[in-house]
Order: structure tokens, then sequence, then C-alpha cells
């Protein structure tokens, strides 16, 4: 289902449109578009570069069409759809791209976002299982995601119905960023289109698959990928012997993440996975109600200002001017201060604009 009524948003940039370009040219995949970037330094060089050294990275085929027009057309076809529906575009090698996935040998050459992309470079914890899960699947799910978010985690899943829908549904309206097997445009499965609103507002919905593409079952593996790289660790909560789940498990393990699971009944096949990860050695879920049972503690900031700055914050959500009243400071100084904060989970924007202490951090100042 194509998504409707989205906000227009600002023109791509020169890069982003690059970026597409080489994305179009024949055999240019994830792998040989990092090389193309990690050697000329971005998208338009390597589009700039001289035939034979761009050719050494890609091969001459994709090297002669580069020049033939046809694939620069596509791409500014792309970025104007992209452009009428407010979807933004986050490239490998930019400043404003996922830092965690460049731990994946062939990481995305660029995501099509919808929502707060900034959430996609704070701590993430991936929560992910059945599509068929059992209600208490569901709601193990669903307590998980709300205390992760209430600690300030994004809580990061792929929006499938069973555990990934759960774990959403939980966060919100705390940090949830849904990563999809479609284009972002695309609500898949049509019944969750009111979780995708709700996510569009309050998190963030991206993908690898430009706007329209519909979602096949080729795409999950690779969509897989991206869920596990962003996390700092993955939870399975329920999961059969052949489950999709089993899959972002282990490319989380490849990439040095932890992998923790919930326990469940020896006799249901959804319990398989998650109880074989357990037996392999995973870390197990013991109690949705405490922390420390699936979540690193963190620390209060190191910089005295930002230490400062949010101890003077209530409990109670306050805006801005509110906060630079409290501590003697400037209002410009205090919002930037304030996003940092937001950004590193210490803070939680409520839907009137003001700002709150995520809750389960504030015992982090009486340390």
């Amino acid at each position: 289902m194509v998504a409707a009524g989205l906000p227009s948003g600002p023109e791509l940039s020169p890069e982003a449109v690059a970026a597409l370009t080489l994305r179009g040219l024949p055999g240019v995949g994830a792998a040989r578009f990092r090389g193309l970037v990690d050697r000329f330094g971005s998208s338009r060089a390597a589009l700039e570069a001289d035939h034979a050294d761009f050719a050494e990275v890609t091969g001459h085929a994709a090297a002669g069409r580069r020049r033939s027009g046809a694939p620069g057309r596509r791409a500014r076809l792309t970025a104007e759809r992209c452009v009428a529906a407010g979807i933004g575009l986050l490239v490998y090698g930019d400043p404003g791209y996922p830092p965690a996935l460049g731990d994946l040998n062939a990481p995305p050459s660029l995501l099509f976002a919808l929502g707060r992309t900034e959430l996609l470079r704070s701590p993430g914890t991936a929560i992910v299982g059945s599509r068929r899960a059992t209600a208490y699947g569901r709601r193990v799910s669903r307590r998980l995601g709300a205390r992760l978010a209430g600690q300030g985690r994004c809580v990061v899943s792929g929006m499938a119905m069973g555990i990934d829908a759960e774990a959403h549904r939980g966060a919100l309206p705390g940090p949830t960023a849904a990563v999809l097997g479609s284009g972002v445009d695309v609500v898949s499965p049509p019944r969750n289109e009111r979780l995708y609103r709700e996510i569009v507002e309050r998190g963030v919905v991206v993908s690898e698959y430009a706007p329209g593409v519909r979602a096949e079952s080729h795409h999950f593996p690779t969509r897989n990928r991206i869920i596990a790289a962003l996390a700092r660790e993955v939870v399975i909560v329920e999961a059969s012997q052949r489950s999709g789940a089993l899959i972002t498990a282990g490319i989380a393990l490849d990439l040095g993440r932890e992998v923790l699971a919930v326990p469940g009944p020896i006799d249901r096949p959804t319990s398989e996975g998650t109880n074989r990860l357990i037996a392999d050695g995973a870390g197990v879920i013991v109690d949705t109600g405490l922390e420390d049972a699936f979540v690193h503690g963190a620390p209060p900031p190191e910089e005295p200002g930002l230490r400062e700055l949010l101890e003077a914050i209530p409990a109670a959500p306050v805006t801005v001017e509110e906060v630079a009243l409290a501590a003697g400071r400037p209002v410009e100084e205090v919002a930037t201060s304030l996003t940092v904060l937001e950004i590193r989970g210490y803070l939680t924007p409520t839907r009137d604009g003001r700002v709150m202490r995520t809750p389960g951090r504030a015992g982090i100042l009486a340390r």
C-alpha cells in the first residue's frame, strides 16, 4: 500500500543525486559504491572521476554508462519523487549517514528516510521475532519496547506483523526506527498503516529501496543486516528454527553485537529458535521490568556544561526558554545543548515541543 499525503521536503543535495546516479549503474552494488566513495572521497567526485580510475573500481560497463545520460535522468526523477514526498536521503560518506552501518562489509549506498533521522545515530536496541507471535511473545515485545524507549534507547525493528510491530507500539511515543523491505512510502503490511503513520511522526522509517518499491521476500535478509548494524544489541523474542530473526542474530554476532533471547515453552515452535540461541550462549532476558536484564547502564554526560544543564531540567516537561532561565544561559546555546542531550537519549521531546528527562535516566544524576 502506497502511503498518501506525506509532506513535501527540501530539495535533495547534488551529492544525493550523484549517489542515486551511481547506484543506477550496472554492477554498482553496495560494495562497489563503498569502494568508489572510499577512493574518491564522495559520490560527486566519483561521478566526475577519470574513466580509467573509475573503471578500476566498477569495471568498464559501469564506467561507460556513467556518461550516457540515462542514469542521471533516472536519478533526477527519483530525486523529484523524494522531494514531493518529503523523503530524505542519507548517503554513505556524508556526515548524516548512520556511522554504525560502516561496520558492514557492504553498507547501504544510501538510505531513504522519513522522520527523525538523528535517531539513527543514537544508541539503539533491536527487537525482532516471529510474525506468527503468541500472546506471550507480543506482550513481552511490547513491554521490552516500552522499557527500552523509556531508557532513551531507540527501538529498532522491521514493522512486520507480530513481534516487530509490538516492539514499535511499546516504544511509542518514544524513539523507534522501522527498517522496511519496501520503499519508505509503501506501507507493508497494509494493516500496519496506523503504526506506520505514528512512527513517521515520532520516530523514523528507513529503507535502501527506492520509493514505490513493493516488499519482496528476498528483500528481507538484506533488510535484516541494517537492523543488526544499527543496534548495539539484538533481542530475539520468538523465533522458529527457520525464522528470519535468526538471520538477524547471526549478522549481529558477526558484527560483534550482543545477542539476547527471550526463553519460551520448549514445546512451542516459536520458542525453538530462541531457546537454541540461549543454549548456544546468547544472553537471557529474565525480566521486562529490570533494566539491567537487557540494557547497558549509561553514565551522566562527561561534559560539565551538559551535565549541569541536565541537572537544571525537572522531571516535568519544560520549554527551552524555561530551561534557559533556570540555567542562566542564552536560549540559542541551550537549544543546541538540548539537541545533543536528546540525541544521546537523556531527554525526550513531548508532543507540544517541550522536553523532559527521559524516564529511567534521572537516577544517573545521583550516582
